[in-house]
């Protein structure tokens, strides 16, 4: 996926659509300050998603569109466009259809912002999920903006961690996780809230089960009653209570139908996130075989672009073979036409020679005698050229016979040098081979004791090793211990959160008293108003049933003020409908309370000296618990109840109640007002067991970090045994080496001296035969010169001949001057004939010699021709494999992304599947408070009615009635009623909503218990999804972490030309948090910590983390921002080369300043302002 194009519209100071195209290799961005080029580096990281505009060198997010300036008005919008090209297909799955991927963002003036992919209108998150984890994002490594490099170096190192992370590609998987966490907290919490409300209910509906089967008794009781006294009151209520009832019935169908979806809900969310998990693991599967596609292609590209090169330089060898074989035939006529035009020049030269004897005879008689002198002169002389010439060609062989026999001595002087300087080398050899066979018995000494030592050291090292693996036993289950503290931690201060939310929304209180305490505390309303009851009085918990029993539903009291401020409590009630409540005043008259029978013997103690009452409320306290007297059982209390009367009231340790007139009240006691005063109770105490838990954990936190240390030490021993394991490792590799080196030499000496050997046979023969033809030589040399004698004898009899015509010739000529002037102007013609002779005789040589260098090229041609042939034959079979390999895998890279497909469909039912069960929880969730709305209201009116009846006949009609028995006479009525009212007083007090209650609380029990399940689950499922997230980021970042080391520890010498460096991890224990360190060594310096470097150094050695990241993970491009400003000329040449080196993998777009980065670039970019405020772009391709 490569950066194709920016396009920038209205953007800062890039005020016309400006397009910058970026080609494969290194683009430069040039300009001078000011004049917009960092501006290019904002577009792309706001296209990438910067939501920051300080990162953007703005104040607010509007800064980024263009201002205006004086010949240009402001623009409404700002807009960028990052292309991406797609082509290879190594792009994220979802868009391996396209060949381009088109990212833009818009602002617009009115705040509103758009973001984009493909043109198709997309989340701020999709596009941040699309660059997770290939290196590229706006706050990545691909991109190293101005002051970058000094946050590397400055940065803490939890904080230089997350650049190994992005090259590792675990952002992906940490963000996953992240959403996973918050989840996970979330229903920790629900868990813990409806957990709270499950055992607050479980204690509700023990209590309210035993007011319920005294309703039912009491509801026949009262059913005869109602019958005769209320008929007409029983028909309104009897249809109030069927629609409530059957209000009640769809509510509770609703209710449970709304635990279902919720449930369904939270199964799906958790499928959804594993398939999540399932595509994120799809998805790498097809990176990897897109890469492993890519490299298959890049090599088939490579073959292909060889056979090319191969067929381009045959095609050219075949040219210039045909055209050297057609210059070859044109050299070829034009030496027959010259042998021709020659025999021609010849003939020519003849005919004037006859012309001029011609001539000659005819002018004159007289030179007949003459011509008959010259004619012997003329014979005379081509026979003294005839024996000149043989003499000539004699003294040429015998030349060359004297030059062959020089030649062939010259010859065996070589050949016996060459066998001297052969028994030199044998005897050089010799000695070598005796040497290296010393030194093959050393080199296996050494070997055998770098063995023994490596043995000694593994066993040492496994000693350590197995120490290491006992610590780290310790340390897991020391861990363990921390986090299960951890979690009891959480645990009890969500449970403490809970019931503090409970105290402060006044759960479990009457409504009256809850409507005016939520108003006191949310609108600073009813100022007299200063608490409850239960606030003001505490009991230990032994005593607890004890108080609960005694003030009962008196717990609820609200305390004001004054009677005034009650009243206006009640009337505000009234006025909102909103229940009853019970109101008591601070300052209460005092109240004479009879001697109590202390000294009873079954007394325990006043119950008001068994309580803690807050300052200021002592009164109210005397007033409630002035005559409760705490007594050891209830026998005891009966018997002391029996011998003092109605004196007090007296009460057990187990909730059992005596009043003065001898009504015994007991049982369970688990109602609301006993969890009023546990609430408070149970807060303290987790408030107490809180603070014990954080101080337990601190101590185990210490010896955490104590065993630590001593892993530490314990794994530094081992590495320092390991590191000198490496170097023996190193020794005997190396001795190895040396030692197999000594075999080969000792091999290939002795392989030489056979060589040697049988080179000398060879020069002795060799020496033997020149001696042979020399001898021969100078045998023709002697034949020759005798030859050569015999012929000089000739030559000066000739020439004496010749002297005597002349001097005969002399005389004759003066006679005939005329005669001669004819002959000279017909040697003049002879001698222009001689010429051109001659110099068609030059040119025949010239061109035989043409032909002879044409012969020879076209020779080698063909040989080279042969050569590209075999060539390109196996490049073309290299290929054909190549292909073949490449189509399995495509196939199997089909086949991944035929999986992803199908794993992605899965998500988008199991998405749909959630959007659709959302839509129908909100409808029941609606459909249930319309419900709980219309059933308050029938209620209402149902209360307002029993109110009117109640006031009107002091009786409580909660229950239904039947109509009045047929023929009942009114005495007899009478009497029923009288005889029912009495065993209904003799009842006492009555819940008759208990049963409704009851089920209500029945039916919420289930209900939450089954969300409760459900929470319980999808814990579970996060935890399991959680753990396995961990593992995957733990094992990449270790991977990515040492790759990266290693890359780091290679590139930093090259850069540095020598010294050494290394990231170090600051918990090599903890992959998940650990920080990353730099320490480096640059050459004649000290190993010490990056921070303690010079700035250049500085520098140096963050570009070189960059560098290496990239070689581990190569993005598909980078941008750098004046990064090599503080580098020297020499750091910028090995930077430069560096660039170049990866520009083979990766784009690089480099702004600078530096005329060095300039000429390594291949486009330049340069970016001007003509007109103040307005950057336009003018761009050049460097050749």
């Amino acid at each position: 996926m490569r950066l194709k194009r920016l396009e920038m519209v209205g953007f800062k100071s890039f005020a016309q659509r400006t397009f910058l195209d970026f080609t494969p290799g290194i683009t430069s961005i040039v300009g001078p300050n000011g004049c917009g080029k960092s501006n290019v580096v904002d577009a792309l990281r706001w296209v990438m998603g910067e939501q920051s505009a300080r990162h953007l060198r703005g104040h607010l997010m509007e800064d980024v569109i263009f201002n205006g300036s004086e010949s240009l008005q402001p623009t409404g919008m700002a807009e960028a466009s990052l292309v991406f090209d797609n082509e290879d297909g190594r792009g994220p799955a979802e868009y391996s259809g396209f060949s381009e991927i088109m990212i833009t963002r818009r602002l617009f003036r009115s705040g509103e912002s758009e973001y984009s992919i493909n043109k198709i209108t997309c989340r701020l998150k999709d596009i941040i999920e699309l660059f997770l984890g290939t290196g590229v994002g706006n706050k990545a490594y691909s991109i190293v903006e101005q002051g970058r490099v000094d946050e590397l170096v400055n940065a803490k190192p939890e904080e230089r961690r997350s650049i190994i992370e992005e090259a590792a590609g675990t952002s992906k998987y940490k963000s996953r996780k992240l959403v996973a966490e918050r989840k996970l907290e979330r229903t920790q919490q629900n868990l813990l809230r409806v957990s709270d409300i499950v055992r607050e209910i479980e204690r509700q509906i023990r209590s309210m089960e035993l007011q319920a089967k005294k309703a039912e008794r009491y509801r026949g009781l009262k059913k005869d009653l109602k019958e005769k006294e209320l008929v007409w009151a029983a028909r309104q209520r009897k249809g109030l209570e069927e629609e409530i009832a059957a209000h009640e019935t769809k509510l509770k169908a609703v209710e449970d139908r709304l635990a279902e979806l919720a449930a369904s809900l939270h199964s799906k969310e958790a499928e959804v996130e594993r398939t999540k998990l399932a595509l994120l693991e799809a998805e790498k599967e097809i990176g990897l075989q897109q890469e492993a596609v890519y490299q298959n292609k890049v090599r088939l590209q490579g073959e292909q672009q060889r056979i090319e090169f191969y067929k381009r330089d045959l095609a050219g060898l075949h040219d210039a073979r045909q055209k050297g074989e057609s210059e070859l035939l044109q050299l070829r006529g034009k030496l027959r036409s010259l042998a021709v035009e020659i025999e021609g020049l010849q003939k020519a030269q003849e005919e004037f020679v006859q012309l001029s004897l011609f001539e000659e005879s005819y002018l004159k008689d007289k030179e007949k005698e003459l011509e008959k002198i010259k004619l012997r002169i003329r014979d005379l002389q081509s026979e003294v050229e005839r024996e000149k010439e043989a003499l000539i060609g004699a003294a040429n062989q015998g030349a060359h016979l004297k030059n062959e026999a020089v030649l062939k001595e010259k010859q065996r002087g070589e050949t016996e040098r060459e066998r001297a300087r052969n028994r030199n080398e044998k005897s050089q050899a010799a000695r070598a081979l005796e040497g290296w066979r010393e030194k093959q018995g050393e080199r296996k000494s050494a070997l055998e004791g770098a063995v023994q030592r490596a043995g000694e050291i593994e066993r040492e090292a496994g000693e350590a090793a197995g120490a290491l693996e006992k610590w780290n036993k310790i340390q897991e289950g020391q861990d363990l211990k921390i986090a299960a503290l951890k979690e009891r931690l959480n645990e009890t201060r969500s449970r403490l959160v809970s019931l503090e939310a409970l105290q402060k929304n006044y759960e479990g209180y009457h409504e009256g008293v809850r409507t005016i305490m939520l108003k006191r505390r949310r609108e600073a309303a009813f100022e007299g108003v200063h608490g409850l009851v239960a606030e003001v009085i505490e009991a230990p918990e032994s005593y607890e049933k004890a108080l609960t029993a005694v003030l009962g539903d008196r717990l609820q009291y609200v305390i004001v003020r004054g009677h005034d401020e009650g009243i206006e409590a009640i009337e505000y009630l009234k006025r909102e409908s909103s229940g009853r409540g019970s109101f008591i005043p601070r300052q209460l008259s005092r109240r004479e309370h009879r001697p109590l029978p202390l000294t009873e013997p079954e007394v325990v103690a006043p119950l008001l000296n068994m309580v803690a009452v807050k300052d200021g409320y002592k009164e109210i306290a005397e007033y409630l618990l002035g005559d409760v007297i705490m007594v050891r059982d209830l026998k005891s209390g009966l018997r002391l109840w029996n011998r003092n009367g109605f004196v007090c009231t007296l009460v057990t340790p187990e909730g059992e109640v005596i009043d003065p007139m001898g009504v015994v009240s007991g049982g369970s006691l688990n109602g609301l007002e006993g969890s009023l005063l546990a609430q408070r109770r149970l807060m303290k105490e987790l408030e107490a067991v809180l603070a014990g838990l954080e101080v337990e954990l601190a101590g185990e936190q210490k010896k955490a970090e104590e065993l630590r240390g001593e892993m530490e030490r314990t794994e530094a021993r081992r590495a320092a045994l390991i590191e000198e394991g490496h170097r023996l490792a190193m020794d005997k590799i190396r001795s190895e080496h040396e030692l197999a080196q000594s075999d080969q030499e000792v091999e290939r000496l002795e392989s030489a001296l056979r060589m040697l050997q049988g080179e000398e046979e060879e020069l002795s023969a060799a020496a033997r035969s020149l001696g042979q033809e020399i001898e021969k030589c100078q045998a023709d040399m002697a034949a020759l010169l005798q030859r050569q004698t015999g012929r000089q004898k000739n030559l000066a009899e000739r020439q004496e001949l010749s002297v005597r015509l002349a001097k005969d010739s002399e005389r004759l000529e003066r006679e005939v001057t005329e005669s001669r002037i004819r002959g000279a102007a017909l040697g003049e013609r002879k001698e222009n004939a001689h010429l051109n002779l001659e110099n068609r005789l030059r040119l025949q040589r010239e061109l035989s010699e043409q032909i002879g260098s044409r012969e020879t090229e076209i020779a080698r041609m063909r040989q080279k021709i042969e050569q590209l042939a075999e060539a390109s034959r196996s490049a073309e079979t290299a290929v054909s494999e190549g292909r073949k390999t490449l189509a399995a895998l495509e196939e199997r890279l089909e086949g991944e992304r035929q999986k992803y497909r199908e794993v992605s469909r899965r998500l988008s039912e199991l998405d749909e599947a959630v959007k659709g069960i959302r839509p129908s929880v909100q409808e029941s969730q609606e459909e249930k408070n319309q419900l709980q709305l219309l059933l308050s209201e029938k209620r209402l009116n149902l209360q307002h009615l029993l109110e009117n009846i109640r006031e009107k006949y002091d009786l409580d009609l909660r229950e239904t009635v039947s109509e009045e028995p047929a023929g009942a006479s009114e005495e007899e009525l009478s009497a029923e009623i009288e005889e029912l009212r009495e065993r209904l007083e003799r009842m006492g007090e009555v819940n008759l909503a208990a049963i409704g209650e009851f089920e209500e609380l029945s039916s919420r029990y289930q209900f939450l218990s089954q969300q409760k399940q459900d929470l319980e689950q999808s814990m579970a499922d996060l935890q399991r999804t959680i753990v396995k997230l961990n593992r995957v980021c733990r094992l990449r970042f270790k991977e990515s972490f040492e790759e990266i080391n290693q890359r780091f520890e290679e590139i930093f010498p090259r850069l540095f030309r020598g010294g050494k460096a290394r990231l170090v991890l600051t918990d090599e224990n903890d992959y998940l948090e650990t920080g990353v360190d730099i320490v480096a060594q640059p050459p004649g310096k000290k190993l010490q910590s990056i921070t303690l470097l010079s700035g250049g150094d500085k520098a140096l050695t963050a570009v070189s983390l960059l560098f290496a990241i990239f070689l581990t993970k190569p993005s598909p491009f980078c941008f750098l921002d004046e990064v090599d400003a503080p580098l020297d000329d020499a750091n910028l040449d090995r930077f430069n080369e560096m660039i170049k080196e990866m520009s083979q993998t990766s784009q690089f777009i480099l702004i600078t300043h530096n005329k060095r980065t300039m000429q390594a670039a291949e486009v330049l970019y340069g970016i001007t302002m003509g007109e103040p405020g307005v950057s336009k772009v003018v761009s050049v391709r460097m050749s």
